[in-house]
């Protein structure tokens, strides 16, 4: 009876009041569940199950490549390389960031939807320390989860083809890169859930950015460079070995950031702004 009725000091800011104990309840929600092992599967089965086909097995795409194509890449262990690495960042780039946006849709649209966002928001929780929670805890289990293990294995099975460890920090800025653009996709996806009341805008727009951009891009060249949609092939330049002019890596790597903490700052400010 004397447990129940200790309670448990918490020094927080005031700003963040309530942050640390919802910081525990999303971080349950990945590790303290079946999510985090299903997600890990998931995803490291898919792209390097699909490496691992494009590096050991037989290649017919590797087999019908021109003798100009296989001399161009630097051989047909490189050409072989390069097909591989195409699957890992510019399939898999756009993969995750459809990953991403179904993961992280329901973050606050489906607490809006249920409710459980008046009956937090009647304890001692400030919003501010709301969406901070969930940008803090969802970020790193989804980074960790989606790019961080499959580019441990990855590396493992480039390496494993080469005979030798495969260049680490090409490879390593590489997924940085990759690991910015999964950030975007989650700080547009949890600022979607503030603009809108259901899923259907959320999902239109952040699933058109990830299908269309490119092709928008492709039409109107300047936005590849305040956009993420060229990342995935910039990673993939970079750890082949291609030189890749600073310009093209850094506008649209730092845009990208800069457009994640807006995500963040939009929904801090919506979201104090909220009726409910």
């Amino acid at each position: 009876m004397s447990a129940n009725s200790d309670f448990q000091q918490v020094n927080e800011l005031k700003g963040l009041r309530g942050f640390s104990n919802l910081f525990h309840k999303e971080n349950k929600a990945w590790w303290g569940t079946h999510r985090w092992w299903i997600n890990t599967l998931l995803w490291t089965v898919l792209l390097c199950g699909l490496m691992a086909i494009m590096l050991f097995a037989p290649n017919e795409e590797a087999n019908q490549a021109s003798a100009s194509e296989i001399l161009q890449a630097g051989g047909a262990t490189a050409y072989i390389l390069s097909l591989a690495l195409s699957v890992f960042f510019e399939f898999g780039g756009p993969m995750l960031a459809i990953g991403t946006v179904i993961q992280a849709q329901d973050l606050i649209i489906g607490e809006k939807q249920n409710g459980l966002i008046e009956w937090l928001l009647s304890k001692p929780l400030t919003r501010r320390a709301y969406i901070l929670a969930k940008v803090a805890a969802n970020a790193p289990a989804l980074l960790v989860l989606f790019v961080g293990l499959p580019a441990t294995v990855a590396y493992g099975l480039l390496s494993l083809r080469t005979g030798a460890p495969y260049p680490l920090l090409s490879f390593m800025f590489a997924v940085a890169i990759l690991t910015a653009h999964t950030f975007f996709y989650l700080t547009l996806t949890l600022m979607l859930g503030t603009l809108f009341n259901n899923r259907g805008p959320i999902l239109g727009i952040a699933l058109g950015s990830v299908l269309g951009g490119g092709l928008m891009g492709g039409f109107i060249k300047p936005l590849f460079s305040v956009t993420p949609w060229i990342l995935p092939k910039v990673a993939w330049m970079i750890t082949t070995g291609q030189a890749v002019p600073a310009e093209i890596v850094f506008a649209p790597l730092v845009a990208t950031l800069l457009w994640s903490l807006v995500f963040i700052f939009v929904a801090l400010v919506k979201f104090e702004k909220m009726e409910f």
